[in-house]
């Protein structure tokens, strides 16, 4: 039978791979092995695997011995005559089996041991106790030989020499696969702007990237001085700031989960100058170009059926991308609606882009929409610029003020609506947008297309679904909340938590609010300013002045000239309700107490 010195450079051939053979003994192995330090797997049997286990980093593929290479030796003892067979080598090569097996007449014996020195011994006793034959390793086959025993090479076949090469190229392969993963995972950590550490069970750090290094290093070029950090983990808290050699950050602490039991922690730190950098870089950034929708939806204050409602109706109007016009009187909030749906949408990460069309001069709107390139006229930005369009690309953009476009940009709107592609002035290049257009106007944009002033086609295209916003004389019940909003907000910076008397509440329903939603933010702010727990209708009155008194000392009473005769009723109802008992309003109006009652329900007049 061949070695496997001899059969391995076949075997090694034939699957195509390339080997180093060396021939040793137990103790020449780890000298071996280091003389080639680019060995990653050993391929060997025996007390040689056992030695090359030990050495650390290399993976050991141990060579057993195939049932049919052991039948075959022992056949041939069995077929010359011997009857007492005995097999000493290490427990590895059978995997661990021992013991005797009588077959037929013929009585085998397997003694596995652990060392050189026992296998020389074990071949002595049992050529002592009668067996004729020993089938072993090189130590027992030369200590058989020796006491003039028959002796046979216990070797290992191709099939045996094989499976262990194939086993060693998929460890070679997985090794290979880690290796990438681990060069692709030390660049990523390497390249994240923030500083990790891998801290063991026994607080020692088992690996840190390039911003830990910078960061724990007392001076430049020195090593890491991880000691300061280490503490952080005994307070138990999973992210607080601390001090890094001057630098204030923020630590995260992550426990390591592995096998169901924590292997140790991951510590992150994001230094807080860096992180207020970036924030401060990103806000500029995005504020200088209007690009960020700041209100959603939780932000709109009211719990009437009305505004429930005209909630609802946006919130599904957000999962379209309709061209959309708000409309209502000035100070209802119609870019508060107009970005809750924005931030409800499917383009909510996208920009959001608002211009108020009446802001900007109508020479110069045209280049703000639509952006221009280098030359274009004389002043234009060198290198050109991009339109509010192009910023709005993915997002939307909302129109303010669109009843005071002018007619010749009319036109051009209309055909970025109707082409969904802008031109840059001086550019002869056409540039596709994506853009959802939300208008807002209060006025009567209908009535101006009768007027011929807006261009009725243009009205059907921004007005594709409409959002009516009401003035605050529509939800009066939603007045006194939306006044305590404020007044928290504006309160918060000396710690007062203010509240509404009945009387107050009852004076702010009974206003009719021309400016609205700003004016009533308005009153919040002054009322704010007098840092009292508890606001009463006097300091609302105070605040608005004594031309705003809900009855004038003229006695005639302000109701806007909008709306139809049932809604000044309600007005002239509301404000007197506000400053006589309802006796008073009865004789005043010359109605009976069930009349006045009958029609504060019928024109949803409070008392």
């Amino acid at each position: 039978m061949q070695s496997i010195s001899d059969l391995a450079p076949e075997v090694a051939d034939a699957l195509g791979i390339d080997i180093d053979i060396e021939t040793t003994d137990d103790a020449s192995v780890r000298k071996i092995i280091g003389r080639n330090p680019h060995i990653e797997v050993v391929v060997t049997r025996g007390g040689l695997a056992e030695q090359a286990k030990q050495i650390p980093g290399i993976s050991v593929v141990e060579i057993s011995m195939s049932l049919n290479d052991l039948l075959a030796q022992l056949s041939q003892l069995t077929s010359a005559g011997f009857k007492r067979i005995g097999i000493v080598s290490r427990a590895n090569f059978f995997s661990g089996a021992s013991g005797d097996f009588p077959i037929l007449d013929v009585h085998v014996s397997i003694r596995p041991q652990a060392d050189e020195a026992g296998t020389e011994r074990m071949v002595r006793q049992m050529v002592d106790e009668g067996f004729e034959a020993i089938i072993g390793c090189r130590v027992a086959y030369e200590t058989a030989r020796a006491l003039g025993v028959r002796a046979i090479f216990l070797e290992n076949g191709r099939t045996s020499i094989r499976s262990a090469f194939e086993e060693a190229q998929r460890i070679l392969e997985a090794k290979k696969r880690e290796k990438l993963q681990a060069a692709q995972l030390t660049a990523i950590i390497d390249n994240i702007d923030e500083a990790v550490i891998a801290v063991t069970p026994k607080r020692d750090v088992s690996f840190f990237n390039r911003h830990a290094r910078r960061l724990f290093a007392p001076k430049p070029g020195m090593a890491p001085d991880f000691a300061r950090i280490l503490p952080v983990l005994d307070t138990g808290e999973k992210e607080q700031v601390t001090a890094i050699n001057g630098n204030s950050v923020i630590a995260r602490s992550i426990p390591l989960e592995f096998d169901h039991s924590i292997q140790g922690t991951v510590l992150t730190l994001h230094e807080v100058a860096r992180i207020q950098a970036s924030e401060s870089k990103i806000r500029s950034s995005f504020h200088q170009k209007g690009l960020v929708a700041r209100y959603h939806f939780k932000d709109l204050v009211g719990e009437s059926d009305v505004m429930q409602q005209l909630i609802e109706r946006a919130k599904t109007y957000a999962g379209h991308d309709s061209n959309l016009l708000v409309y209502g009187e000035t100070g209802t909030g119609k870019e508060v609606f107009a970005q809750s749906i924005h931030n409800h949408s499917k383009r909510k990460h996208g920009p959001f882009v608002s211009v108020n069309i009446a802001s900007i001069a109508p020479s110069l709107l045209e280049s703000e929409l639509f952006g221009y390139v280098d030359g274009a006229f004389t002043g234009a930005r060198k290198g050109g610029k991009p339109g509010l369009f192009e910023l709005a690309h993915r997002g939307t953009l909302f129109l303010d003020e669109i009843g005071e476009l002018a007619p010749e940009m009319q036109s051009r709107l209309l055909r970025v609506l109707q082409e969904r592609e802008i031109m840059r002035i001086g550019d002869d290049k056409i540039i596709p947008i994506d853009v959802r257009i939300i208008a807002a106007t209060n006025r009567d944009l209908f009535q101006q297309t009768l007027a011929g002033s807006f261009r009725q086609d243009l009205y059907y295209r921004i007005h594709v679904v409409g959002l009516r916003i009401p003035p605050l004389r529509a939800r009066v019940d939603d007045i006194p909340q939306i006044f305590e909003h404020y007044l928290q907000r504006f309160s918060a910076q000396t710690h007062q938590t203010p509240h509404l008397t009945a009387s107050a509440r009852q004076l702010l329903k009974s206003r009719p609010w021309p400016g609205n939603i700003r004016q009533l933010r308005n009153l919040a702010e002054v009322i704010s300013y007098h840092e009292t727990e508890r606001v009463d209708a006097e300091h609302l009155a105070a605040a608005l002045g004594e031309q705003e008194h809900t009855v004038s000392d003229t006695g005639f009473i302000a109701i806007p000239d909008r709306g139809t005769l049932k809604e000044m009723e309600s007005e002239i109802l509301r404000h007197l309700l506000a400053k006589n008992p309802a006796d008073a309003v009865c004789q005043r109006l010359g109605i009976s107490r069930v009349t006045l009652w009958r029609k504060m329900q019928t024109l949803a007049v409070s008392a």
